[in-house]
């Protein structure tokens, strides 16, 4: 193998994005995936009509929108081969869709639904309950011939199953991350059960890859969740809607509002960026100035979003708001708390403590005041 650092000067070919859409029945998945699609398309080519390549699972659902988008280019993905033979939604299998959209030469390409991959037939799951049930039943098989009667535990061959699969899930993961179209994954969403009433409402069963404000679940993994250049949960009550944006790359948060849909514009805007990056960089420079801002404090950041460069700065720095308010109340409790105090409660130092009853901080400050006055 020969290694060679290439200077970034002399790469000129555009990146590719890999943009995931989650939802369940009835929040636009396909038809948004088609509008994102065209637009990154028309993008890609310089022209209208750039080519769109569909994987359709769903019973050719796709095919519904056909006279909106006669650029599509479909193709039937069964969990049946050639042969007339049940395989499944094997990971190799989409890999092969793959290398043959590139082959194609396939500007955007979606796959709807990819929760096939996870959860249908021959899909991950489907693979580890067979490899599974193989395991278990080669242990019976021994202890047959040693005459052990201890009956075998399934769970103990459970992560031995996963070892088996996961390397192949993940090299479809790998494929689509370093492929030469852009693909836009759809794949379906479960609501989750939930805890608690109206705002105060969270999920009740917390997960590694699971959100508190996020009351869906996608089909898929996480090593598929936090591989897309962006990744978003949409919402019945707003069809098309980045409502849940899980995953979003500075560069794109301008372009995804939860209050409007996703459309050709927005595939446009991100195929502008993957074909020469457009001013991306330094609208992340001007969020990571306005993030040092507010490390400030509140008075600080104010004092620059009311100069002129602020001003400026004002619709690119929008849309990570959330994110500048906690900083700056995180600053101003930082500013407000006691050296005195190395456990960071901001109201050490005068007697105060929040584990207190009312009585006990008032005693506190007596005593403090009593040592200031000696």
């Amino acid at each position: 193998m020969t290694v060679r650092f290439t200077p970034v000067a002399e790469i000129n070919e555009p990146l590719t994005l890999a943009i995931g859409l989650s939802g369940g029945s009835g929040t636009g998945k396909t038809y948004t995936s088609l509008l994102m699609a065209r637009g990154i398309a028309e993008t890609m080519t310089g022209k209208k009509g750039g080519a769109i390549g569909y994987v359709d699972t769903e019973n050719r659902r796709a095919l519904h929108y056909k006279a909106a988008f006669p650029e599509m280019h479909h193709f039937d993905f069964t969990a049946i081969n050639d042969d007339g033979e049940i395989v499944g939604f094997l990971p190799e299998r989409w890999i092969e869709v793959i290398d043959a959209a590139e082959e194609a030469k396939l500007p955007s390409l979606i796959l709807d639904s990819f929760s096939h991959a996870w959860e249908g037939v021959g899909g991950v799951l489907d693979l580890h309950a067979q490899v599974l049930d193989r395991l278990v039943r080669e242990a019976e098989a021994r202890n047959q011939r040693y005459n052990n009667t201890t009956p075998v535990d399934p769970g103990k061959f459970n992560q031995l199953a996963w070892a088996e699969v996961k390397p192949r899930y993940r090299r479809l993961i790998d494929r689509i991350v370093r492929a030469k179209t852009n693909i836009i994954i759809c794949t379906r969403a479960k609501p989750v059960m939930q805890k608690g009433i109206g705002d105060k409402a969270e999920n009740a069963r917390a997960t590694k890859t699971r959100r508190k404000d996020v009351p869906w679940d996608p089909a898929s993994d996480g090593d598929l969740m936090f591989e897309m250049t962006a990744m978003v949960i949409l919402d019945p009550a707003a069809p098309g809607c980045p409502v849940y944006q899980i995953k979003v790359a500075d560069q794109f948060k301008g372009l995804l509002d939860p209050r409007q849909p996703m459309n050709e514009a927005t595939g446009r805007a991100m195929g502008e960026w993957a074909k020469d990056q457009g001013g991306a960089q330094k609208q992340k420079e001007t969020m990571d100035f306005a993030r040092e801002k507010a490390r400030s404090g509140k008075v600080g950041f104010m004092e620059w979003w009311n100069s002129d460069a602020g001003k400026a700065a004002r619709q690119i720095v929008h849309p990570i708001m959330d994110e500048i308010q906690t900083l700056c109340a995180l600053a101003d409790e930082l500013a407000n708390q006691s050296d005195d105090d190395p456990f960071g409660n901001p109201n050490a130092g005068n007697g105060e403590d929040f584990n207190d009853t009312p009585e006990e901080n008032q005693r506190g400050k007596e005593v403090i005041a009593e040592v200031e006055a000696a």
